[in-house]
C-alpha cells in the first residue's frame, strides 16, 4: 500500500478495520491505527469540493503537525503524469507546468482550484 493516496472516511481501502484514536474537527481528519500491525493513518473526512488524503503517520506527534496541502499537490501532479518542460502561464511565474495543464502545481491547485 502506498504511503499516501486519495481517500477519505467514506472511500478508502481499510473499510471498518482501523481503530479511530482521535478526531480533529478543525482539520476534518481522524487519526487511526491498524489493530494488526499498529500502523497509524491520517484519514480525512469527506468534504465537498476537496479531495481527501489517507497518509501513513509515524507518530501521534507527527499527526498533530501534519499539513496535507503539499501531499494533495503531489497527488494532483502524480495523477496527471508529472511535470512538463513548459513554463507556467500565470503572470510572472517561471515554474514548470503540470502535464496537461498550462500552470505549475501551485497555480493549478491554489488559483485554478484543480485538485486531481
Amino acid at each position: 500500500m502506498p504511503n499516501v493516496f486519495v481517500g477519505n472516511d467514506e472511500n478508502n481501502p481499510f473499510g471498518e478495520s482501523l481503530e479511530e484514536l482521535e478526531w480533529a474537527p478543525q482539520r476534518w481528519a481522524t487519526l487511526n491505527r491498524c489493530p494488526v500491525c499498529q500502523q497509524l493513518w491520517h484519514i480525512e473526512i469527506a468534504k465537498q469540493n476537496d479531495i481527501g488524503v489517507c497518509a501513513k503517520i509515524a507518530s501521534e506527534q507527527d499527526w498533530q503537525q501534519l499539513d496535507t496541502t503539499n501531499l494533495k499537490i503531489q497527488l494532483m501532479v502524480q495523477n496527471r503524469g508529472g511535470i512538463t518542460n513548459d513554463t507556467c502561464q500565470w503572470k510572472q511565474c517561471d515554474q514548470l507546468c503540470v502535464k496537461g495543464l498550462a500552470f505549475c502545481p501551485s497555480h493549478a491547485y491554489f488559483e485554478m482550484d484543480i485538485k486531481l
